[in-house]
């Protein structure tokens, strides 16, 4: 008898996977890349677009890093919108929150950002639809503006079975197991997203972080 799969847009599921976020700790180190990298350049942010933000972890990071940029949050989720708000709220107007579909952001009339940033959401898209994701992505940015896609990436063989299978060592067992949620395609391997990334103009992608099947996809417009 097969399992019953979760939504995102449960509240009781989106504030159980937020409590039990195992690999939060492992994620700070390309979190803290990504705002040092951007600081780096010398680019002036004043917008800051996180795709599929859930509770705004990296909106949050880029916020404190760029006190002067104001945030739009977007996600498809009602759910995690509240939780969205509650993480953020020491923000005030800073934030913009935004009902999106990701697959149209296109569609959605966002304003230009100098930063777009987006965690563990874009693996759930079919090929098709993450290549027209990097291209909405690259239209939204400012020139000389900055893409990090925080995502889980394929392995060739099996390793990332493997993967799978050690990284509780790494980053402790849940408290509590959770309902799966639905996963349609198999996750798409770092050359295909820098790819994917090259085929929307970005120039010289890279991933510059990767543990086990996680990886941080960096271009710039």
């Amino acid at each position: 008898m097969s399992e019953t799969m979760e939504s995102w847009h449960s509240p009781r599921y989106a504030a159980a996977w937020a409590g039990e976020d195992v690999i939060a700790n492992m994620l700070e180190l390309p979190r803290q890349l990504s705002t040092a990298l951007v600081a780096d350049s010398g680019l002036e942010v004043a917008h800051v677009i996180d795709v599929g933000s859930g509770p705004g972890v990296y909106l949050d990071r880029f916020l404190r890093a760029f006190p002067d940029a104001r945030g739009t949050w977007t996600d498809s989720s009602e759910a995690m919108l509240e939780l969205g708000q509650k993480e953020l709220a020491a923000f005030g107007d800073r934030v913009d929150y935004r009902i999106v579909d990701a697959e149209k952001l296109e569609e959605a009339g966002l304003e230009p950002a100098e930063v777009i940033v987006t965690s563990r959401a874009l693996h759930h898209f079919a090929p098709d639809s993450l290549a027209g994701t990097y291209r909405a992505m690259h239209d939204l940015l400012a020139p000389g503006g900055f893409l990090f896609n925080l995502d889980h990436v394929g392995a060739p063989g099996e390793w990332e079975q493997v993967y799978r299978r050690v990284r509780s060592q790494f980053t402790g067992p849940r408290r509590k197991r959770l309902a799966p949620h639905r996963h349609d395609y198999p996750l798409a391997p770092v050359d295909a997203h820098l790819g994917w990334a090259r085929e929307a103009g970005f120039a010289d992608p890279d991933a510059p972080w990767r543990t086990l099947y996680t990886a941080l996809i960096l271009a710039r417009r």
